[in-house]
């Protein structure tokens, strides 16, 4: 600056145009310098909110992959307790005496249990990806790609499952009148005369196609593969992300250190 200010001094009229265009190229030089550092710092602190709210979302996410793994563990293992069931009335050996030893037979083709996928940080995630550069970051790339897929996949299988147990539920209430002892848990002859016809059979078959053949096995492979793996890729990046952040903290010490010995 004083070399300016002499400058500025000595280049009053008369005493050179020459000197006085030099100080004034200093001066908008100066000016250009604050401007770009304003820009970088502006810019360096949209970064870190940005890094922050990405943080925010991933977190939002692990806490859904938590929640639905939980849900998806439960279904699986009610699945698992209904499968020895299904093939037991299925077998050729099955019979009334079976009914009595594995009561869970006359449950088999009317119940299941809805699941649906929590979306608040997909969904969050999703917004981030379209509305910034994103296309660096494979991991929310993978995200928003893989849990679309499962989500859709899930909740039409889902479906076609409850539809066959509407349909069920809808056709005993309209040709058979023990429906209502089932209900209530009065098992009559009725019922357990249904319960070993080539009728039931023929529906505990498709049911069990579209539970084991098909839903059962994508809510294990989101579980097992997919959820695993993206929980392990989420927990890496913030363990990353703290490692960072405690460098950059013991960098800023010792540069104050160093400042102030």
């Amino acid at each position: 600056m004083k070399f300016f200010r002499g400058f500025r001094e000595q280049s009053i009229p008369g005493k050179g145009i020459r000197k006085y265009m030099v100080y004034a190229i200093g001066e908008i030089f100066l000016v250009v310098i604050g401007i770009l550092l304003a820009v970088t710092i502006n810019n360096w602190n949209e970064t870190r909110k940005e890094e922050a709210r990405l943080q925010t979302y991933l977190k939002d996410y692990r806490n859904d992959l938590i929640i639905d793994t939980t849900a998806i563990g439960q279904n699986l293992k009610l699945l698992d307790l209904k499968k020895d069931a299904f093939k037991l009335a299925l077998s050729d050996t099955f019979n009334s005496e079976h009914l009595d030893t594995t009561p869970m037979i006359y449950a088999l083709i009317l119940t299941y249990s809805p699941l649906k996928l929590q979306n608040k940080g997909y969904n969050e995630l999703k917004n981030y990806a379209t509305n910034n550069d994103a296309e660096t970051d494979t991991l929310v790339q993978r995200i928003v790609a893989e849990h679309a897929a499962y989500s859709d996949l899930i909740e039409t299988m889902i479906a076609r499952v409850g539809k066959d147990i509407d349909d069920n539920m809808s056709y005993f209430k309209n040709n058979e009148q023990w429906i209502g002892d089932l209900v209530k848990n009065n098992i009559t002859e009725d019922v357990r005369t249904y319960f070993i016809s080539d009728d039931f059979i023929n529906r505990a078959a498709i049911h069990y196609t579209l539970v084991y053949n098909n839903i059962y096995t994508v809510l294990k492979s989101y579980r097992d593969d997919y959820a695993t793996k993206t929980l392990q890729s989420i927990n890496a990046r913030f363990k990353n992300a703290t490692a960072n952040s405690q460098e950059t903290a013991i960098t800023e010490e010792e540069a104050t250190t160093t400042k102030n010995p």
